[in-house]
């Protein structure tokens, strides 16, 4: 299935680097943010561009390309789409509702090839940097924020899937947050289990988290889903 959407606001900019269809997108310089990622007769990579906005601002932006990584879901009629499609599907959906997620630009799909193209968040930075730069009580508060950008997903039942301290961006100044990589989202039964799953993953993974900042979070969870029981996660 051939589709080509860009971002209304970024057709301009798009258009004067001479970017207007898939294959002057797909064609851009393969200079990879990391070794892409070879599974199944297929691959998937991430690399910058420097882009000018409608507003003459230099910005980053995110090139995601694959090629031969599709799944199946429910919202697609359980035809395999690329990955990516449905992260694009599930950016569009969480923006709507208000939802702390990355700026999709771009999606585009040929075939088995596919590439979406997000907004880099000027200042952000992951989980573990941000963990190395803030105080504990900073800190906290960022950990707090972070419950409450992912409880606007699990308030509609939706978990994030792929919930990684590196796939959470968090401003250290303002401490806004921007959730990414969301094409592993899935709705579950309860927001409670939404929450229970997301917050078990991400855990997992933050060896910089305390037992009592981690209580705190579950606890944090508990006040905007009271059917969620912290006693699932063992933070209290």
């Amino acid at each position: 299935m051939d589709t080509f959407d860009l971002a209304a606001d970024w057709r301009r900019s798009f258009h004067r680097q001479g970017l207007r269809d898939f294959d002057a997108l797909w064609g851009l310089p393969h200079d990879w943010v990391e070794t892409p990622n070879q599974r199944r007769g297929g691959w998937s990579g991430v690399s910058r561009l420097r882009l000018e906005d409608a507003q003459g601002r230099p910005r980053t932006l995110f090139v995601k390309r694959q090629q031969h990584q599709a799944r199946r879901s429910a919202q697609t009629g359980w035809r395999a789409r690329p990955t990516y499609f449905h992260e694009y599907l599930f950016l569009k959906r969480f923006q709507a509702l208000g939802a702390p997620v990355v700026d999709w630009l771009c999606y585009a799909e040929r075939d088995q090839e596919a590439l979406l193209v997000t907004l880099a968040p000027a200042g952000y930075i992951d989980l573990p940097a941000l963990a190395g730069q803030l105080d504990a009580p900073r800190f906290a508060e960022a950990m707090a924020a972070v419950v409450e950008a992912l409880g606007m997903l699990h308030r509609h039942r939706w978990q994030h899937g792929s919930c990684y301290p590196a796939h959470i961006l968090v401003h250290p100044a303002t401490l806004s947050v921007r959730l990414l990589d969301l094409e592993r989202c899935r709705r579950h039964r309860t927001g409670a289990a939404a929450a229970r799953e997301d917050l078990r993953q991400l855990t997992r993974r933050c060896d910089f988290l305390t037992p009592e900042l981690m209580a705190r979070m579950a606890q944090a969870v508990r006040r905007h889903l009271p059917s969620f029981d912290p006693a699932l996660l063992a933070l209290s």
